[in-house]
């Protein structure tokens, strides 16, 4: 047997807005078969409800034993496997959130296992358990049994990385459970059937969704043809079930394969809006502060707008420059996320957290610096391209920020101080009066000051109210006639 790694999902349980108690144990299979071997293949998808569990005695992990076991149709134990513990964040344990792992249960000859999943919480000792059937096939199908899924791709040759949630069989990476639920955020359906034939040969699918009370058709698609290959092949297709009312359904897959028909049924719900916002919520929420379920909710667009930030830290440059290859070396999209999730556990501040405090602490910083100082017009910035937001995402919010309005013909402009650790500080100035602030002179030897400081700022002002603000002297007086001191005439020059 194979496991999976222990993923977060969230909402995709069924009748979950029809009954409200929190997600079960359970466990399904879908057989497949191996030509070769002329047997039955069985997946067996594994939920585990993180609410099961209790957090330990730190309180950031909860931890738990799973026990497998196969009996055949008298109820003798075929096999154990060895218990294994799995673990996952204590911010995970919140309703309608549960842990998927596959159990690839290889070949089994003509009859009937049952699958026996025990869970024990580690902290509690409660147990709970699960169980299912399976027959296997007596003879070739036309067909695998149908798998339902919220999501499903095909891979590119040589892209081998699945995604956190995903499961593969074979090309094809898709996200399921035990018992499907959609909703209006993810309302498409995705199925797969394996076909099995010697000799190229034709195919045509049809899907009905039926009420699985009464086996109403509510839902007919038009038949797809497709011809599978000597050898066999996959059927599969993704259905749009935008304004499905909220509820259980069947959904019914009738297959001609040459001189073959046969039939597959699986059920799936859908739930409410208002239960997927709130699942949402709480998915973005439980994995906000794990790499890995972070940069896995991110598009490509903002994957390469959260690498671009990292030039903000310290030695990342030549990291990043791996990230910003082109061409032949571009990374792919599991790639970049693997970058970016790889780069941040280096900087883990607090391992012994689940959580990376240091990088939930950086884009908060970025998303607070767009709110604050975000630009407008056509050659408008992030606000953590702007001066300040730099600064601010460096060093964060400033123990002074002293705003001054434009007057004696000086632009508006701010002073910022830091005064924990090194005193630091920054004077940014409005020069266009558009509220884009530029940096003008600062004491931080890692940034540049603009040479004719004093000249934007003008020297009264300087004078005024910057010097007896920092309490450092910027400018000094000159006699323009040196044969006359006391000649009244000065120049004022700017002390760098």
């Amino acid at each position: 047997m194979l496991l999976s790694p222990l993923v977060l999902a969230l909402g995709a349980l069924a009748s979950a807005p029809i009954q409200q108690s929190p997600p079960q144990l359970a466990v399904k299979a879908v057989r497949f078969f191996a030509p070769d071997s002329a047997r039955t293949s069985v997946l067996a998808f594994l939920q585990v409800p993180y609410m099961l569990a209790e957090p330990t005695a730190t309180g950031d992990r909860i931890v738990w034993e799973t026990t497998l076991e196969v009996f055949d149709g008298d109820g003798a134990r075929l096999y154990a496997e060895t218990p294994w513990w799995s673990s996952a964040p204590a911010s995970f344990r919140i309703p309608e959130a549960y842990g998927m792992e596959i159990l690839r249960l290889g070949q089994m000859t003509v009859g009937t296992i049952r699958i026996k999943v025990t869970v024990r919480d580690s902290m509690s000792g409660r147990t709970a358990s699960t169980e299912t059937e399976v027959r296997g096939f007596t003879e070739r199908p036309a067909v695998s049994d149908l798998l339902l899924a919220s999501q499903m791709r095909i891979t590119s040759p040589g892209d081998t990385g699945t995604m956190p949630g995903e499961f593969s069989r074979g090309n094809i990476r898709f996200v399921t459970t035990p018992h499907l639920t959609l909703d209006a955020l993810e309302p498409n359906l995705a199925f797969l059937l394996e076909a099995y034939t010697d000799v190229e040969t034709s195919a045509t699918t049809r899907l009905e969704v039926r009420n699985p009370t009464d086996g109403t058709v509510i839902y007919r698609l038009p038949p797809v043809d497709q011809t599978i290959p000597a050898g066999g092949g996959v059927i599969r297709a993704q259905i749009p079930l935008e304004g499905l009312p909220e509820g259980n359904y069947t959904l019914v897959a009738n297959v001609t394969l040459g001189n073959q028909r046969v039939e597959r049924t699986d059920g799936f719900a859908i739930g409410s809006l208002e239960a997927a916002m709130a699942r949402s919520i709480a998915a973005r929420n439980a994995a906000r502060g794990i790499d890995e379920a972070y940069f896995a909710t991110l598009s490509e667009d903002d994957l390469d707008r959260a690498a671009e930030a990292l030039d903000l830290i310290p030695d990342s440059r030549g990291e990043l420059e791996v990230y910003q290859a082109e061409g032949d070396g571009a990374l792919t999209v599991n790639a970049k996320r693997q970058f970016l999730t790889q780069f941040w556990a280096r900087r883990d501040q607090d391992t012994t957290t689940a959580v990376n405090e240091y990088r939930m602490a950086f884009y908060d910083l970025i998303d607070e610096a767009e709110r604050l100082f975000g630009e407008d017009g056509r050659n408008a910035r992030p606000g953590w391209k702007t001066d300040r937001g730099r600064i601010f995402v460096k060093y964060g919010q400033p123990d002074e920020r002293n705003p001054f309005p434009s007057g004696d013909r000086a632009p508006p402009f701010e002073i910022w101080r830091y005064t924990q650790g090194r005193l630091r500080w920054y004077i940014f100035a409005d020069r266009s009066n558009f509220g884009n602030f530029a940096l003008v002179k600062t004491n931080d030897q890692f940034e540049t000051s603009a040479p004719n400081w004093c000249e934007i700022i003008t020297p009264q002002v300087v004078r005024r109210t910057i010097e007896p603000f920092l309490g450092q002297q910027f400018l000094q007086t000159t006699s323009s006639d040196p044969n006359n001191p006391d000649s009244g005439i000065n120049t004022i020059t700017c002390v760098n």
